[in-house]
């Protein structure tokens, strides 16, 4: 699966989340719609949330990769100074958003179930990197 996410689904992420926007110093001038379109900045940062995702979608088919992958993925998330572990689930409108867009007509009732149960699937396994990076880091 290519990355499939437009940068106006990413950017709408921060405008429906502005607090996340605030999180990263690269980031905290983009005030506006405009602003954010034009970042090269933010159009890098959509680009590597995707290829989590789509490497994410790919390890499938080896699980022992898959969640050495994400669970690492989870716990650098840490590093990030306010980070809630519940920002990981805001991706995730946005992401069945633009694969709905992407998809068009081949957008099937069938894939719909499917694209949701893979994004939740590899959200609950950021979060548990991200949770078990602060049970090793407190024990």
């Amino acid at each position: 699966m290519p990355c499939i996410i437009q940068i106006s689904s990413f950017s709408r992420l921060f405008e429906e989340h502005a607090e996340l926007l605030s999180m990263f110093s690269k980031f905290k001038e983009l005030k506006t719609k405009e602003d954010q379109a034009n970042s090269l900045e933010l159009h890098e940062h959509a680009t590597t949330v995707m290829k989590t995702l789509d490497e994410g979608i790919k390890g499938l088919d080896n699980l022992d990769a898959f969640f050495e992958y994400l669970h690492h993925v989870g716990a650098s998330h840490r590093r990030i100074p306010g980070f809630k572990v519940d920002y990981f689930w805001k991706i995730e409108t946005p992401f069945l958003e633009a694969v709905k867009q992407t998809l068009g007509d081949r957008y099937t009732e069938n894939v719909e179930n499917i694209y949701n149960l893979t994004i939740k699937f590899i959200i609950k396994t950021l979060v548990e990197g991200f949770d078990n990076a602060n049970k090793t880091t407190t024990t």
